[in-house]
């Protein structure tokens, strides 16, 4: 569940089901993508959401991969801990625990923000089946303990005991101390924080708080966003102010050396604002509902500009010769000048002379066998010509705006590209026909590639003032990378379907109708004929799926508020492909509407995609700024 798919498509149908079913509906989605023989690749794949090595952090003595979470409100019994895990967080919460009966999510409420729940808890032995199911998963995991009783209290404790990392007791005001006592008896060496609701944040005197809960041995301290009302426990609570305010007060009680963890956050700026304010940890769980699975991506993105700008990282000393991003800028540049140079060709004579002696004809001689066979073969190389280019504009984007500040996002989508367009040349073996200038081509390039694998990528460098707000310009945007990705898909399928056409029947009736002939009528004319075609046509496809895979794998990996550069690559990189296949059309003559459409209907989602997404590609970096610095802000 991307981003540009939940918040399109995804959450407007599950905001519509009973609250209950929605939940569940999304995590045994989850729960069963991860299941499946690579589906955590899968994730990986859709997501690029692991943490920077440089955010991991330890907490009581607990190594985290980062220092963003999930809470329980998400996934109370754990049942998809094996998605969840995987959404770039360094822990994650269920719970809470107790012998009390749950109750269903009662209501679910845009306007603010929150899910208002009946109270209730999980069994022990409900929770426990889930986290034996998901042991292997790669971060810890935390229970929270509900009941106010010290003895169930234990006996939830040594069932989930082998699975849990941490526990987290909820304040009651009653015996707590017993009841932390209770569980540092039955689970010793493993921290255990003392959660506080919105209520007891405030009606607790801190300090007395504190003192009571650290003799009994509590690690650190978790703020809940949540309050009680008449309908019961109300989650994610809006009120970022109010939880900065009670995170600033007891951090001052706690002191720099405990652990504070605190939850609400629903935007990169609620979370950095409750860092800002003295919380070590921040807890997701509503957030995720209303902003979708990228969320701790983005707040990890923020935290690690944070760190990285602080420290002045961003300038490389290495030599480019030693960075891979000019092998990639240098296999762009020549796969820009080879579309060139064959869009020049493809608008003059066609055919090159090893095309003459191939067939044992010259261009008067093809000519004479079809008055429309050049024009027909001009068609395919104009169109492959353009893709050509296309691709050129889309490596040089990537290696010079991308890669070279370090995204290793952009080198993964342009070896993915690169290689099935290379391995496509072998496409060759279907059709008969070796093209020498080709090979000669595809041999140049394909040392540039593998230079650019071999070099390492440039240390990260980190862009000026990330997006922290859920923006109507960042809601667009969302739309807009949806149409890009599904572009690239389109492409791709495109790629796939010419190059099979090229590789077995190589025509299809559109062709011949605008030949007015016959396979069979051009194979008599010259056996030669139909390979030469072919080759034209497989290349094409190939060169079709290398591109979609570009623009494809740039927009899922690569839109961030404000980079310009990427709008503008795809802006100047798709037009020639797209001038290229609509304009040949008209100057040869080849106006069948069902051949010409998908071309003209992808240049039209082409122009949507752009539209949607220009403001915020292209969001002004004072207005990130103005929002980095009200979020950071001591005050």
């Amino acid at each position: 569940m991307p981003v540009w798919t939940y918040r399109t498509l995804i959450q407007p149908v599950l905001l519509r089901l009973p609250p209950e079913a929605a939940r569940g509906w999304a995590l045994s989605a989850l729960a069963r993508l991860a299941r499946w023989p690579g589906g955590s690749a899968v994730l990986e794949f859709f997501g690029h959401m692991r943490a920077d090595p440089r955010l991991a952090v330890s907490v009581s003595g607990v190594s985290l991969p980062g220092p963003v979470g999930i809470g329980a409100a998400l996934d109370p019994t754990g049942s998809a801990l094996g998605a969840l895990s995987r959404f770039g967080v360094g822990f994650v919460e269920v719970g809470p625990v107790g012998d009390r009966v749950p109750g269903p999510i009662a209501r679910v409420s845009r306007a603010d923000g929150t899910l208002t729940q009946t109270w209730g808890t999980r069994s022990p032995e409900s929770v426990v089946a889930q986290l034996e199911r998901w042991r292997d998963i790669p971060v810890p995991v935390w229970v929270r303990l509900a009941d106010p009783s010290s003895s169930s209290l234990a006996r939830a404790v040594e069932i989930l005991g082998p699975q849990a990392n941490g526990w987290v007791v909820e304040w009651t005001g009653t015996d707590d101390a017993e009841r932390i006592a209770a569980v540092i008896r039955a689970s010793p060496g493993k921290p255990v924080w003392v959660a506080f609701t919105m209520e007891r944040a405030d009606v607790a005197v801190p300090e007395a708080v504190w003192k009571t809960a650290s003799d009994a041995g509590a690690s650190g301290v978790w703020l809940l966003a949540e309050r009680n009302d008449v309908s019961g426990r109300v989650r994610g609570c809006a009120e970022i102010a109010s939880l900065v305010a009670r995170v600033r007060r007891f951090r001052a009680v706690l002191g720099p050396g405990t652990a504070l963890v605190a939850g609400g956050a629903q935007s990169p700026a609620d979370a950095l604002r409750l860092r800002s304010a003295g919380a070590d940890l921040v807890s997701l769980d509503v957030g995720l509902v209303w902003c979708g699975p990228g969320l701790p991506k983005r707040v990890n993105e923020a935290l690690l500009w944070q760190r990285c700008a602080g420290a002045g990282v961003g300038k490389d000393p290495a030599p480019a010769t030693a960075r891979s991003w000019l092998w990639f800028l240098l296999m762009g540049l020549g796969m820009l000048w080879g579309g060139t140079l064959a869009l020049g060709i493809a608008c003059t004579r066609v055919v090159l002379p090893y095309d003459e002696v191939f067939c044992g004809m010259d261009r008067a001689q093809l000519a004479a066998v079809n008055s429309r066979l050049l024009s027909f073969m001009a068609h395919d190389r104009v169109t492959l010509a353009g893709t050509m280019v296309t691709s050129g504009i889309l490596y040089s984007g990537l290696a010079s705006f991308g890669l070279r500040r370090g995204d290793h996002w952009a080198k993964m989508a342009m070896a993915v590209s690169a290689l099935a367009g290379f391995f496509s040349f072998f496409l060759f073996l279907g059709f008969g026909y070796f093209d020498p200038f080709h090979a000669f081509v595809t041999a140049i390039l394909f040392q540039f590639l593998l230079l650019g694998l071999h070099s390492p990528e440039p240390p990260w460098s980190p862009r000026p003032y990330p997006e922290l707000l859920n923006s109507p310009a960042w809601q667009r945007g969302q739309w807009g990378q949806l149409l890009f990705v599904l572009l690239g898909v389109g492409l791709v399928g495109a790629g796939v379907v010419i190059s099979g056409v090229g590789i077995t029947a190589v025509f299809v009736t559109d062709d011949l109708d605008y030949l007015r002939t016959t396979t069979g009528a051009l194979r008599a004319a010259n056996p030669r004929l139909i390979p030469l075609v072919a080759h034209d046509r497989a290349s094409l496809g190939g060169m079709l799926v290398a591109c979609g895979l570009a623009v494809w794998l740039a927009a899922q990996w690569g839109f961030r508020a404000g980079e310009r550069w990427l709008w503008w690559t795809l802006l100047l990189g798709g037009l020639p492909a797209f001038a290229a296949a609509i304009g040949v059309h008209v100057w040869v003559g080849y106006l069948s509407v069902r051949h010409l459409a998908p071309a003209v209907m992808g240049f039209v989602w082409f122009g949507a995609a752009l539209a949607l997404s220009h403001a915020w590609l292209t969001q002004p970096e004072r207005e990130r700024r103005h929002h980095w610095t009200a979020a950071t802000s001591s005050e």
